[in-house]
């Protein structure tokens, strides 16, 4: 195996152990909470709660504000948990999801899960180009959890052989990583700069990638994103 497979490797099982204690306890209860969510329900919440900064089309016009549509339902269920409680902190998310049940989270999240996201036209194809690159083929590739629909499949699944890459048990903690197509640059960038600097402490794998990622990089990897569908 070459040296590029063994790093390889080691990327994904140190991935996978902390995806598996990511998904253990709690947070494995809120993602069980998320899939039980009530789309019709949820739909009163999101206008109610979240239209204005979110978008009433669930896609957001302002870069700060994140784009929900086609979100991981137990993904966003889990930001709002940790909002809730004070784990992720916003001061602008922390009062709206303090006014938030257990069952309105699971409903919004839901919701939000069945819709359709759009992608921002692509300002710097050159940069995207570099940005596939990196979210493809970094070390580790940003690919092995944040894989979505649409995408073309990953370059290094055959040096692993065997499927390698399907029996790994980081399965479950891909499938819960958030949908990054189409978000907007601004807010993906500013969001690898908040893992990278502690001030999303919720994820020391993500803190390590992200640290080890240049200005160009994290807004190359953000151009690439933001034109996918």
């Amino acid at each position: 195996m070459s040296k590029m497979a063994i790093s390889l490797a080691g990327a994904i099982i140190l991935i996978a152990g902390a995806g598996l204690l990511a998904m253990t306890g709690a947070s494995r209860g809120q993602s069980d909470g998320a899939r039980a969510g009530d789309p019709a329900l949820g739909s009163h919440v999101a206008d109610a709660k979240c239209a204005e900064c979110h978008g009433a089309d669930c896609n957001s016009s302002e870069s700060q504000f994140p784009k929900l549509a086609g979100q991981s339902p137990a993904y966003l269920y889990r930001q709002l948990w940790a909002f809730r409680n004070g784990t992720r902190r916003s001061d602008i998310m922390a009062p709206i999801a303090a006014d938030l049940g257990d069952a309105d989270m699971a409903n919004a999240s839901s919701f939000y899960g069945k819709q359709s996201r759009k992608a921002d036209a692509v300002k710097d194809q050159r940069l995207a180009a570099i940005g596939e690159r990196i979210f493809f083929a970094g070390m580790p590739a940003c690919a092995m959890c944040h894989r979505a629909s649409g995408q073309r499949g990953m370059p290094v699944t055959g040096m692993m052989g065997g499927g390698m890459m399907e029996r790994m048990p980081m399965m479950g903690m891909m499938a819960d990583a958030p949908n990054l197509n189409g978000q907007h640059t601004a807010y993906i960038v500013d969001q690898l700069d908040r893992f990278a600097s502690g001030a999303r402490p919720s994820s020391t794998m993500m803190g390590r990638i992200a640290a080890a990622l240049s200005e160009a990089d994290k807004r190359a990897v953000a151009e690439y994103l933001s034109g996918l569908r």
